[in-house]
């Protein structure tokens, strides 16, 4: 089986201008540890940086990768919202149709009873603190003790200045400012 290249964001863009003369690794995320730390097996690859900070397309796959559980048996989109998730992470969607996604769908946010009305928050690995969310049941990680149904265009609103984090146990993943849904809802109206 053919493997494709890792789709190339934005993100990954502005990373590369301010890392000229180096390598962009691209990380499974099922091998995910609290101190960031990656081991060999769990690196998929890398795309060469040059001196402009520009990316080489030409992906160098890790022939020591062994595909995490996360990675190897992901669940197929259940929703219009995870379709679009799945699209963009394949590169078929731009990462901008996203917030508009989000704000037509509902979410699951983190809550110990589905009728707890406050929004709990998450300190993540590098220190941002975000509101965890699933795009549905089949998504919720088992540790969660509960969850509370949100429609989406409620976000820019519930989430009090937080950014949303979406999938975050899952191999398809997504971050969300939030003044790009909050933005996305001024536009949508």
């Amino acid at each position: 089986m053919a493997q494709s290249n890792p789709p190339i964001t934005e993100q990954m863009r502005e990373h590369a201008k301010q890392n000229p003369n180096s390598w962009l690794y691209i990380a499974d995320p099922g091998y995910a540890a609290e101190d960031g730390d990656v081991p060999p097996e769990g690196v998929v690859g890398a795309y060469r940086i040059d001196a402009e900070g520009e990316i080489d397309e030409d992906f160098q796959f890790n022939d020591q990768y062994v595909p995490s559980e996360m990675s190897a048996n992901p669940l197929e989109p259940t929703n219009d919202l995870e379709r679009v998730l799945v699209e963009i992470a394949a590169g078929q969607r731009q990462e901008d149709d996203l917030p508009t996604a989000v704000l037509g769908a509902e979410v699951l946010l983190y809550a110990p009873e589905e009728d707890d009305r406050m929004v709990y928050s998450a300190e993540m690995s590098d220190g941002t603190t975000l509101v965890p969310a699933c795009t549905s049941e089949q998504r919720v990680p088992e540790d969660w003790p509960g969850f509370r149904r949100v429609p989406g265009s409620w976000l820019p609103d519930v989430l009090g200045g937080l950014d949303l984090g979406l999938n975050l146990h899952e191999a398809i993943q997504a971050v969300i400012p939030n003044a790009v849904l909050t933005q996305a809802g001024q536009e949508r109206g």
